[in-house]
């Protein structure tokens, strides 16, 4: 899946692919071109190819790397050597696409690589690498961590793999690559940050194989404890000193790698670092961790620091808000807020100790603070500090920098050059009640509805609001304001249910090539036309919204659905069962039973049971069209679903990786189909399959020290999600319906429910969607209140549905519009999953109830 920030990077409003970028920098081309040879742009490569050569399926990829300075001088001699050897090979296609896949946060497995050359067999690999390596013998480049670099270069590497596009779909619409093994059978092209050859292919380029090392890890005399996190750019880990014993911070920086949008690379980040920690050291000790020494291992520098004991300033918060918990009124409020107060002082006195001393810290952030045992807070992570007198670092954490116009105004002549690490203290601030810089930035007046929700809890104290507000112009730009919203409830909602429905409609650009509406990271790795995140599911949005669907609209969505169902998987989420769902709805049937047939019939439907990516959600869409045509051969076909999953005795083959959790990818999903079955036909043998899914359901719950109830994600994970795809609140909708249905009556169940609710009941979250925020709660408690026909949890749900509100973002050239910000809260997109769509579907839950549920 593509990363929210990396999908950011193209454009300023919407996610996109980062080759979309409008300018890509410096284009790189070979100097001289071999007659005959072609050059195409491929995502952000050029690839080289001649209509004489065929590209060989899958074999010895050459990967060469190269230092930023140096770039065109080493493609001039690969493309020397691939012409005359009549090689098909690519590149990055720019200077500014270089720095991206080199960046710090850039995916590791694509570390390094600068050109990618294909030879067709062993023997020509072989002269192709000896002559690169010769070629090139005193340049240096990264180290592609996915290969072995050859012989003694330090630019030439080489991997087994494939060459082409051949792949095989998943049930989540994602592809993985496949190559075919010594066996002769197909196995996974596994591209991980390590060299890993396939079954029954051996390395023929050296005599020996090196041995695993297993064991202790010591680098420098320091024995590596603990891996603190892995980056491009290197690592950072809690070693200990092997000669006398003390535990230390060793931070790494990997040659020619993790550079900046100013080319600054990851060991010059590194040693200025480590200057600047001296400096502070012998002025003013304790500022920064105590610098214990600096030294090379290999090609990589590493930096030895005094280890900080504490809890970072993130996971302090998460674990110490009493604003987020269940039990919030049992909780110790002002003690909270006092010890705020402390770890705020603490980085005053840092940052003002460093400011004396000529330097601002400039990447301060939740991330890049600790709170000791006392209640203080240190500062770490020094590698952004510059001098008061030089430009701020080109890199910050997103809502923690001032946006590019702000900084100008903040840094104008005769401003405090200091001003950004104001602004990132107040942002620190902010975060100690939520998270909603991303929507502060573009929507100021937003606060007071952060303010007013917040209340609801506990009124925040009026000196640290101020400092979370204080570079915000809350006066402005309201959406809605909290006297609308405590006159009339409803009617708020009803009215931005409005403006979302007018944004969404705004957003729309059916003749645009790439997709209708602005989709988010995910669809870039699947499709744009799929409920979860492509036009289906904000076309079905509209249509639960009362909302006409443009002609052009439902033409381009039935072209590119019927265009692209061969490349489909078959689930609800993203792929053939969803579009067919929403073809239905909109009245054409001929196309959504041929989808449906197509789901019914793939070769995914018998591998996945899951509601989201396989068979229970095929089954739904049959029941859906069962409802709709009164055909009973569609009926027959869910219930042939419903037999297969209630018939497993294991699901967790059948189920998300990691015997996963909750509505979209766990038990709950298949419980929830069989609901809906044993609704449709009566069968209660479909109602008893589905309690003991849910009763293993519950087995994996977590039980939280505020006394809610939540779930993990998988196995693995132990993140307590709240939500709606994954978490309490899935749970607790297919819970919700077992509980109200005479024949499942369970007093584990009845138990269990309350606990769930509580988990859900808020009115922040990280982000305000459907699928993993804020909207996708508010449907659940907005479901649970119909079925109790209880006041109070009605007047819940609509709590928790106004919180909404605060996340709406008026369209800045559309006033009778808001947007909503997508995954990861970087940029607005459209879709179901993250964005308007799914807000919008929320909303119209509250206001309207279950008329044509999409997920039952």
């Amino acid at each position: 899946m593509f990363d929210a920030l990396d999908a950011a990077l193209a454009d300023g409003e919407y996610y996109a692919p980062f080759s979309t970028v409008r300018d890509p920098g410096t284009r790189f081309a070979p100097e001289a071109v071999a007659d005959g040879w072609q050059g195409s742009g491929h995502d952000i490569w050029t690839v080289w190819t001649h209509p004489d050569i065929s590209l060989a399926e899958q074999g010895w990829k050459i990967h060469v790397s190269a230092r930023f300075a140096r770039a065109q001088q080493v493609l001039d001699t690969v493309a020397q050597a691939c012409f005359a050897e009549r090689v098909p090979f690519k590149h990055l296609a720019s200077t500014r696409f270089f720095l991206f896949l080199h960046h710090k946060h850039a995916p590791r497995q694509q570390a390094g690589k600068f050109c990618a050359v294909y030879p067709p067999d062993l023997a020509t690999a072989r002269r192709v690498l000896d002559r690169l390596a010769d070629a090139l013998a005193g340049e240096e480049g990264a180290y592609v961590l996915t290969d072995r670099r050859y012989r003694d270069s330090r630019t030439v590497h080489y991997r087994y793999g494939a060459f082409g596009s051949r792949s095989r779909l998943l049930p989540d619409g994602t592809r993985e690559p496949l190559l075919r093994a010594g066996d002769g059978h197909d196995v996974v092209d596994r591209r991980l940050p390590a060299f890993v050859l396939p079954p029954g292919v051996a390395d023929p380029f050296v005599e020996q194989e090196t041995p695993v090392h297993h064991g202790q890890i010591i680098v420098g005399g320091y024995e590596i404890l603990e891996v603190l996190q892995n980056s491009n750019a290197g690592g950072a880990y809690r070693a200990r000193d092997a000669r006398g014993g003390r535990t230390v911070f060793l931070k790494e920086a990997r040659a020619h790698n993790g550079y900046t949008a100013d080319g600054v690379s990851a060991r010059e980040r590194l040693r200025g670092e480590y200057g600047v920690l001296t400096v502070l050291h012998e002025s003013a000790p304790g500022l920064g961790p105590e610098p214990l020494g600096y030294f090379d291992e290999w090609e990589h520098e590493f930096l030895v620091t005094e280890y900080l004991e504490g809890t970072p300033l993130r996971s302090w918060i998460g674990h110490n808000s009493p604003l987020i918990r269940a039990d919030w009124a049992q909780r110790d409020v002002t003690g909270y807020f006092d010890a705020c107060r402390r770890v705020l002082g603490s980085l005053d006195d840092a940052l003002g100790s460093l400011h004396a001393l000529g330097y601002r810290f400039g990447d301060l952030s939740p991330g890049n603070a600790i709170v000791t045992a006392d209640g203080a807070a240190r500062l770490v992570d020094f590698e952004t500090v510059t001098p008061l007198t030089e430009p701020v670092a080109p890199v910050g954490t997103p809502g923690f920098v001032p946006p590019a116009e702000m900084l100008a105004e903040l840094l104008a002549d005769g401003a405090d050059p200091a001003l950004p690490d104001h602004y990132a203290l107040g942002a620190v601030a902010l975060s100690m009640f939520a998270n909603l810089h991303s929507v502060a930035e573009r929507a100021p007046g937003n606060l007071k509805l952060l303010r007013r929700d917040l209340a609801a809890t506990v009124a925040p104290p009026v000196d640290l609001w101020a400092r979370a507000t204080a570079f915000y112009p809350i006066g402005s730009g309201d959406a809605a304001t909290p006297e609308d919203v405590d006159a009339d409830p409803l009617g708020a909602l009803s009215r931005m249910a409005r403006l979302a429905a007018a944004g969404l409609v705004a957003m729309a650009e059916p003749t645009r090539q790439e997709w209708v509406f602005p989709p988010p990271p995910a669809a870039f790795g699947t499709n744009t036309v799929c409920l979860g995140y492509g036009t289906a599911g904000v076309v079905y949005a509209l249509l639960r919204a009362g909302v006409p669907i443009p002609d052009a609209v439902d033409k381009r969505l039935r072209r590119d659905a019927m265009t692209a169902r061969g490349q489909l998987p078959p689930g609800l989420d993203a792929g053939l069962a969803g579009i067919a769902r929403v073809l239905a709805r909109l009245g054409h049937l001929d196309e959504a039973l041929d989808l449906a047939l197509l789901a019914d019939e793939h070769r995914l439907t018998v591998v996945r049971a899951t509601l989201a990516g396989g068979s229970a959600g095929v089954g739904l869409t049959w029941l859906d069209l069962y409802r709709r045509t009164g055909d009973d051969d569609c009926l027959d076909l869910a219930v042939a679903h419903g037999e297969w999953i209630a018939k497993l005795a294991d699901p967790v083959p059948f189920l998300g990786r990691d015997d996963a959790r909750g509505l979209f990818h766990g038990r709950s999903g298949l419980a929830l189909f069989l609901h809906r079955l044993f609704e449709a036909t009566g069968e209660t043998g479909f109602l008893e399959a589905g309690c003991r899914l849910l009763h293993e359901e519950l087995d994996r719950a977590m039980a939280l020290d505020d006394g809610a109830l939540s779930f993990s994600d998988d196995a693995v994970s132990r993140r307590a999600m709240p939500y709606f795809s994954v978490g309490s609140a899935g749970v607790g909708i297919v819970l919700t319906r077992y509980v109200h249905t005479q024949q499942a009556a369970d007093e584990r169940f009845a138990a269990a429910l309350p606990l769930i609710v509580a988990d859900t009941y808020k009115t922040c979250a990280m982000e305000g969607g459907l699928y993993t925020g804020l909207a996708g709660m508010a449907w659940f408690l907005a479901e649970h209140a119909e079925l109790t026909a209880d006041a109070d949890d009605r007047a819940r749900a609509v709590t928790v549905a106004t919180g909404l509100l605060k996340y709406a973002v008026p369209h800045k050239s559309r006033p009778d519009a808001v947007r909503f910000l997508g995954t990861g809260s970087l940029r607005f997109s459209a879709d179901l999953s993250s964005g308007s769509a799914g807000v919008l579907l929320a909303v119209r839950r509250i206001l309207d109830g279950p008329a044509d549920d999409l997920f039952g």
